[in-house]
């Protein structure tokens, strides 16, 4: 005998509905790096805005003991916004599939693969809308190949406003060298902030094994969390290196990810609707049920991060 609507319910919650929202963030190295470092966000709102001091003030200088000074405003400050993303991922099971997979230990096998299976859909549309070079949707996730640019503008922030809103870019170097990145990661330095973690495809991270010289490989507490999410590395000064399946052919990231944070709708974050009947939609005794995502990726600082987006792992 089939399984009810209350039973399916019953035996989801009970054997892994209750972590996969835990196991959600573990399919995704950047996602799982931000949730270690405890930068995802709860919030609501119609948008989401954060403050950006894109100036310097600007009101320092040497003076005479007895000279009379006069107060100056100096507007330093503005603010990014950034539009919420909605994904939404949905399963069914047949009225036959229902029936065939009894008794009740089969069918909770069913059910788990059903929704499991939905959990790995839902995170390849994630991870494929984070790393894509495609022009952003009206709900899409923001790109990082957007956030990470030299002259795109983000957040409502134009560079040729603010020429600081500005990543490093390198989009006509084929041949990665040591020299290469050191020069970058130089770039986007700024005071103790820097990139903290490389993204990039599994060719790249090969050859950036293959040039290595000795001694460089220093292991830090990032590489063994890196490790210790389940992602294998490689250390750039002290940086982890990881290979990232979604990341375009060429392309190297350097992220300071300390400016990156998740925002999540609390009521919307990768969550699992409950199994419902569909015969309003055509199939009698068939269940179907959905997955929803709302929030955004947000990056707070542009100028510490790099990218390559031309690298040859065969030069």
């Amino acid at each position: 005998m089939a399984l009810s609507i209350s039973e399916l319910n019953a035996v989801s919650h009970e054997y892994f509905d209750k972590t996969l929202m835990q196991e959600v963030y573990e399919e995704s190295a950047f996602v799982s790096w931000l949730k270690a470092k405890n930068k995802i966000v709860t919030n609501g709102g119609t948008q989401i805005q954060f403050p950006i001091r894109y100036k310097a003030l600007g009101q320092t200088a040497t003076t005479h003991p007895r000279q009379q000074i006069s107060f100056e405003s100096e507007e330093t400050r503005t603010a990014g916004v950034v539009d919420w993303a909605f994904i939404l991922g949905k399963t069914m099971i047949h009225w036959d599939e229902k029936v065939k997979n009894g008794p009740k230990g089969q069918i909770i096998d069913l059910v788990k693969d059903k929704s499991l299976e939905l959990k790995e859909d839902f995170m390849h549309e994630f991870a494929s809308q984070l790393w894509a070079t495609t022009s952003k949707g009206t709900d899409d996730l923001e790109r990082i190949a957007t956030i990470v640019d030299s002259s795109t503008s983000y957040a409502g922030i134009a560079v040729s406003d603010d020429p600081l809103w500005a990543s490093t870019e390198d989009g006509s170097t084929t041949v990665m060298t040591l020299r290469l990145l050191q020069k970058a990661r130089n770039a986007a330095t700024f005071g103790k902030r820097l990139p903290t973690v490389h993204f990039t495809t599994r060719d790249l991270l090969s050859k950036f094994e293959s040039i290595l010289q000795p001694h460089v490989r220093y292991e830090s507490e990032d590489t063994k969390r890196m490790l210790n999410l389940g992602f294998s590395n490689v250390s750039f000064y002290g940086a982890p290196v990881v290979a990232d399946t979604y990341i375009p052919s060429g392309n190297w990231y350097g992220l300071d990810m300390e400016a990156f944070e998740l925002h999540v709708n609390p009521e919307y974050n990768f969550k699992l609707s409950d199994w419902m009947e569909l015969p309003q939609a055509g199939f009698p005794n068939a269940a179907g049920r959905f997955m929803y995502f709302t929030g955004q990726i947000l990056c707070k600082l542009r100028r510490t991060s790099f990218k390559f987006t031309a690298l040859d792992a065969d030069k």
